[in-house]
């Protein structure tokens, strides 16, 4: 009996009975109990395991759909970055493209204004009065219909100034569209140096040669005194025996020309700290050596012009080597 009522008590439900007999404050039999704790024990690990899982299928469900956000994020990035990336390079495209139709056009405009365009058929000389139109133009290296921007002009500058040795300075121009201009100077400072056989070597200022051997001394020449050529070809600069020579002749030569002294009439040197300026043929400036040139002959021009007006015919050397105070030594 024991055994068949324990095994109804294991398979009835107890829970009509556990409520009768708790309204009458008696406790279950121990069969019940256990039985009891189990279902309750197993009820409760059901419903953690359950909970546990939702929260893990709702974390997992987040995870997803963060990861998709991200995954998207990603995806437009890198669409604009192909979409940037395209429009670069079409633009580079376009900018090349442009860039080489420019220099195309530019190398056909260059090719046809060397060869079509731009040909010489004026060429204008001014300012020549010792030469002709005719005489500077067999010389001068730039012919018509030639180029117009293919002629050298330096080296035109260079043959008319060294060929036709009056020419002190020779400026030509190209102007458009098709014209050469030659702007002439010619020598008006002339120094001259006495040969032996009685005939003079004129000189420009810079000591280029005019004429090697001429038989007139012009009115306004120079004298240069106390000085040995070695070679004088027209059209290049003298060569002087003494190196020292020239470049002092060269120096005195300059501070006449920037000061314009017309009345100078003679220049020479006897070393490089004598060196002499004549001064209406009656007064020799000695200046010294040849620094500071300028200053020395303001110095002396304006003693000149207080000697003056006491002895207008006056003839001596006037000492202005660079100190304050200048000598006159008048000839006895």
């Amino acid at each position: 009996m024991k055994k068949q009522n324990e095994g109804k008590f294991n398979n009835k439900d107890f829970k009509p009975l556990n409520n009768e007999l708790g309204s009458f404050n008696l406790e279950p039999p121990k069969i019940y109990r256990k039985e009891q704790e189990k279902r309750l024990t197993y009820n409760q690990d059901n419903s953690r395991s359950e909970k546990s899982k939702g929260k893990k299928t709702k974390s997992k469900g987040k995870k997803k759909k963060g990861t998709s956000s991200k995954q998207n994020i990603t995806t437009q990035q890198k669409r604009k970055e192909e979409n940037q990336k395209r429009k670069k390079k079409i633009l580079i495209r376009k900018i090349l493209f442009s860039l080489g139709v420019v220099f195309l056009i530019l190398a056909v405009l260059v090719v046809l204004s060397l060869t079509v365009f731009f040909k010489i058929d004026t060429i204008t000389i001014t300012g020549n009065n010792k030469y002709t139109t005719q005489q500077i133009e067999s010389v001068l290296p730039i012919e018509k219909n030639k180029n117009l921007f293919l002629a050298d002009t330096s080296s035109a500058k260079e043959k008319l100034e060294s060929s036709l040795p009056y020419i002190y300075n020779a400026e030509i121009d190209r102007k458009l569209p098709s014209t050469i201009t030659v702007k002439v100077t010619e020598t008006d400072n002339i120094y001259a140096i006495k040969n032996k056989d009685k005939t003079y070597l004129l000189l420009d200022n810079n000591l280029k040669v005019l004429e090697s051997a001429s038989a007139k001394k012009p009115k306004n020449a120079v004298d240069i005194k106390k000085a040995t050529v070695s070679n004088a070809v027209e059209g290049n600069i003298a060569e002087f025996t003494d190196k020292q020579t020239s470049k002092d002749l060269l120096a005195l030569a300059d501070a006449i020309n920037k000061l314009d002294l017309t009345q100078a009439t003679a220049i020479y040197s006897d070393d490089i700290n004598n060196n002499f300026i004549v001064y209406e043929n009656r007064i020799v400036f000695k200046l010294g050596s040849c620094d500071d040139l300028e200053n020395k002959l303001y110095s002396a021009l304006a003693a000149v012009e207080k000697l003056n007006e006491t002895n207008p015919q006056a003839e001596g050397e006037m000492t202005v080597t660079g100190d304050k105070q200048i000598y006159f030594t008048e000839n006895k």
